[in-house]
């Protein structure tokens, strides 16, 4: 009997426990009341689609006469890019809207490419023509209920020991919730026999504050669907139009013109000679580069940007390729020899009027091998100037040939320019003549890219 007894608080002490377990199981009225609880919270929350805000920061003193210019800009948003205001815009200091971009849930990769150039001019400032190029990227990852801000920062580093570093280009990113909670009282627990809270109406959210920047142009880069922002359009961005027109003195002339952005395939447009009206073309708005070739004439480039408020006309007068052998570049192992070089008069840096016909020669073939770079090398007498100050007169002559490419279309940053004084006469300095062919420019070719 004492064993009998014994056993009895156990068997009552395991049933309290049985019971306090089942109590803690919650009942099926329970679980579906929590689950509509689970559900009406999720609906109190505004889940808007993802957005990306893309500004640009004007470098402060940029447009003045002792600060950088911006002379080319491009964004591309996962290849496709941007409509941007003019660079008259973006020159000015502060806070300029680039983009407001409604997009699907996913990741959206920026790419800026910006140029800036030495506004002011010194013979003997070792900045003088430089251009800088600035690339930079970087990768966002959105979600329904929040906001990216991107900006593109342009900066100046004033410590930097080479002038080629002494801009920099970087992104500032920022993320922020666009949903809001409803204003709905949530209960501490739910009872079995208490029906679930009714959710009172979404509240919207309240509009964001923007401070006043440039007016924006909105794109729509697929799959990125634009939402506008003072500006009447909606859907797939418009094409732009380019009016070509190619010609051998003053009749139409058959051609093969290929116009390359920095995304995507060339595009290639056949020009027939009998066209007596130019040649309409429809591509993405944006900047390209517009190489025409055609038998028997030298090779042309051209820069244009594209964009959907103008239809600009390129026009190519084309020039005849020489004939004679004396008439045409000359290789010598990496050395190019110029049948009529530039001149330069003494003590001045930029060539003689007239004497760069030549330098048509060069484009060509750049143009016809993109894989070909440049190095110009410019020279001076020895008595053009106070010695310490030869170095600078012949580096301000090769830059001023590189420009004279640049401006005839060719890409700056195939072009590489180098000063040597004095160093390397071509002819003994005690004479006139000598002297006149020791002020000069020379070429080498670099090979690939």
């Amino acid at each position: 009997m004492a064993s009998i007894s014994a056993q009895v608080p156990v068997l009552v002490l395991l049933g309290l426990l049985a019971a306090t377990a089942r109590a803690a199981e919650p009942s099926a009225v329970e679980q579906r009341a929590r689950e509509d609880l689970d559900r009406q919270l999720q609906e109190m929350v505004q889940t808007p689609p993802p957005e990306i805000i893309i500004s640009f920061e004007g470098l402060p003193g940029a447009g003045t006469s002792k600060g950088y210019k911006l002379v080319e800009a491009d964004f591309l948003v996962n290849n496709q890019p941007l409509a941007i205001p003019g660079l008259d815009k973006l020159n000015g200091p502060g806070l300029h809207r680039l983009a407001v971009l409604t997009v699907e849930e996913g990741s959206y990769t920026l790419v800026s490419h910006v140029t800036y150039a030495n506004e002011s001019w010194n013979l003997f400032s070792e900045e003088s023509g430089f251009l800088w190029k600035l690339t930079a990227s970087v990768t966002v990852q959105v979600q329904r209920g929040l906001r990216a801000r991107v900006r593109v920062l342009p900066a100046i580093n004033p410590t930097a020991p080479d002038p080629r570093l002494k801009l920099k280009l970087s992104h500032d990113v920022k993320a922020e919730m666009t949903a809001q909670l409803a204003d709905v009282a949530i209960p501490d627990k739910v009872d079995a026999g208490t029906p679930a809270p009714v959710a009172q109406a979404p509240v919207k959210p309240p509009p964001v504050s923007v401070p006043p920047v440039s007016t924006p142009v909105v794109v729509t880069p697929p799959p990125v669907a634009a939402k506008p922002v003072e500006a009447p359009e909606q859907g797939p961005v418009a094409p732009a139009k380019l009016l070509l027109k190619v010609l051998a003195g003053k009749r139409p002339a058959a051609a093969t013109v290929y116009l390359k952005s920095a995304s995507g395939a060339p595009h290639r447009v056949v020009v027939d000679r009998k066209a007596s009206k130019p040649v309409e073309v429809m591509l993405p708005p944006g900047e390209y580069r517009v190489d025409v070739l055609s038998q028997g004439y030298l090779a042309q480039t051209r820069k244009v940007k594209l964009s959907r408020e103008a239809a600009p006309t390129v026009a190519f007068t084309l020039a005849k390729a020489p004939a004679s052998k004396s008439q045409k570049v000359q290789v010598k192992k990496e050395a190019l020899v110029l049948p009529r070089p530039p001149r330069f008069a003494e003590k001045q840096s930029a060539p003689r009027k007239g004497s760069t016909a030549g330098l048509a020669l060069l484009v060509d073939m750049l143009v016809r091998d993109e894989n070909l770079r440049l190095r110009i090398e410019g020279h001076t007498d020895n008595k053009e100037r106070p010695a310490a100050t030869l170095q600078a007169l012949s580096m301000a002559r090769a830059q001023a040939v590189a420009q004279a490419l640049v401006d005839a279309g060719l890409d700056a940053s195939r072009i590489d320019t180098v000063g040597m004084g004095d160093a390397r006469p071509k002819a003994p300095n005690l004479l006139p003549r000598g002297r006149e062919l020791n002020r000069r420019v020379e070429f080498t070719l670099l090979g690939t890219k």
